[in-house]
């Protein structure tokens, strides 16, 4: 028998996706039915929304590049494999998914907070370990921190012992930033940074924003310092002084899981969820919307109005 779903349909770019219930399709070799029950919202869905990602997949997708719900019975995390970009997403009830793209989700992590492992958490994970490598004797800066990523970065630095400050441009935003561990909270524009920051000599600057704001990290960055950048929220364009990032022996570097092998996808989402169950990582969930309020999910996230995550409760 056909099995239906509920799903919000991308059916013209640049629109609100309609919600409506559709024919799921039988699972193919090596596909299986996952029933979600959250599905995240992520910049990288209004990228697909707008067609500057996916743009030659069939129309109308089901969006949504991750989410978490039950295969078989059993909590997982569903990610990668195209979805969300090439084939039906996670902004449903249901999907057909690889087996590939599910990893299991731990007890004691609840399947709101795996909802978000697989983009913010891996994120978070890979900028600062694997790019960032903070440790006890970092000074960090974090810039757009009321942010999704920027709020589970300032977490695991937190954890990793070093000092912490966030940026962010919303005030209302600052209680949600020391609440995930910053000691110091700095609500201004690119222009107002160096002053706010005068003192801190930052070992670390976590960037999601770009434009000015990069090139004033490159000047307030210590000797041998480190500059990660993982979005461009405030500016996609920058004019770096290069003569100082190279004078000062500063390391810029760049994360974008979008590029990441799936084998690296997958692990990333199981070292993420590991981090949720030992409390290092932390995710804030800023709004939880049904199924039928994507617009205003959708709109949260737009208007950087979220202190933390956006999610859809995508049960019936």
């Amino acid at each position: 028998m056909t099995q239906r779903t509920l799903a919000a349909r991308l059916t013209d770019l640049g629109r609100t996706p309609d919600v409506v219930e559709v024919d799921l399709p039988e699972p193919g070799e090596d596909e299986v039915v996952v029933d979600l029950h959250f599905a995240a919202l992520n910049p990288l869905d209004t990228y697909v929304v707008d067609g500057a990602v996916g743009g030659g997949g069939a129309r109308p997708p089901t969006l949504g590049v991750e989410g978490a719900g039950l295969c078989e019975g059993r909590p997982v995390v569903v990610h990668g494999a195209g979805i969300g970009i090439v084939r039906d997403g996670t902004w449903a009830e249901r999907v057909i998914a690889p087996r590939d793209a599910l990893v299991p989700v731990p007890a004691g992590v609840t399947l709101a907070a795996a909802a978000s492992a697989a983009v913010v958490g891996t994120t978070a994970i890979r900028v600062t370990g694997d790019l960032g490598r903070v440790g006890g004797d970092d000074r960090v800066l974090v810039l757009g921190a009321g942010g999704g990523v920027g709020l589970a970065v300032i977490s695991l630095c937190r954890a990793a012992g070093a000092r912490v400050w966030g940026q962010t441009a919303r005030s209302e935003k600052a209680k949600a930033v020391t609440a995930a561990g910053a000691e110091a909270v700095v609500a201004v524009t690119s222009a107002e940074l160096a002053d706010a920051v005068e003192g801190l000599a930052p070992t670390v600057v976590f960037d999601a924003l770009g434009g000015a704001f990069t090139a004033t990290a490159v000047e307030l960055l210590a000797e041998g310092g480190r500059l990660i950048s993982y979005g461009t929220s405030a500016d996609p364009r920058s004019s770096v002084p290069m003569r100082v990032l190279y004078r000062k022996n500063l390391t810029l570097a760049g994360y974008g899981g979008v590029g990441e092998p799936p084998a690296r996808i997958r692990a990333g989402t199981e070292l993420a969820l590991r981090a949720m169950l030992d409390g290092s990582l932390v995710v804030p969930v800023h709004e939880v919307q049904p199924l039928r309020g994507v617009g205003a999910a959708l709109l949260a996230l737009t208007s950087r109005s979220a202190a933390g995550k956006v999610l859809l409760d995508v049960r019936s």
